[in-house]
């Protein structure tokens, strides 16, 4: 049976961390059925991070968690151009903000599991 596309989701993830765990969790307890995809191993091309960005009306640099560790050891500038931003995300797909989750043209980051139920709106 083909799953009914509104009910489908994606969950960018970094990894198994709490926060991601939960909101697949919160999904699928909502009735979606989740495609998760793992941001450190589904490599993005660059085309793929901009139209993500795009999709979710934010800078390349707004992908990026800043607050990692991994970033504050990586990052030598807070003063990339797109290119830069792209290449340090491409070469350090760990360093972004997740869980992301869209359906259909509405993506956007999850703060908590709960605001899975955005994606209703």
């Amino acid at each position: 049976m083909q799953q009914n596309e509104e009910r489908v989701i994606t969950v960018y993830l970094g990894g198994n961390k709490y926060k991601d765990v939960q909101t697949i969790a919160f999904a699928k307890s909502e009735g979606y059925a989740v495609k998760s995809i793992d941001v450190r191993k589904d490599n993005f091309t660059g085309t793929q991070l901009l139209q993500l960005a795009d999709k979710m009306n934010v800078n390349l640099s707004e992908l990026i968690d800043h607050q990692k560790d991994d970033f504050k050891t990586i990052n030598d500038t807070d003063t990339y151009n797109k290119e830069g931003w792209m290449e340090l995300i491409l070469n350090n797909p760990e360093l972004i903000k997740t869980p992301i989750i869209q359906r259909g043209n509405n993506v956007f980051f999850i703060d908590t599991p709960s605001d899975a139920l955005k994606i209703n709106k």
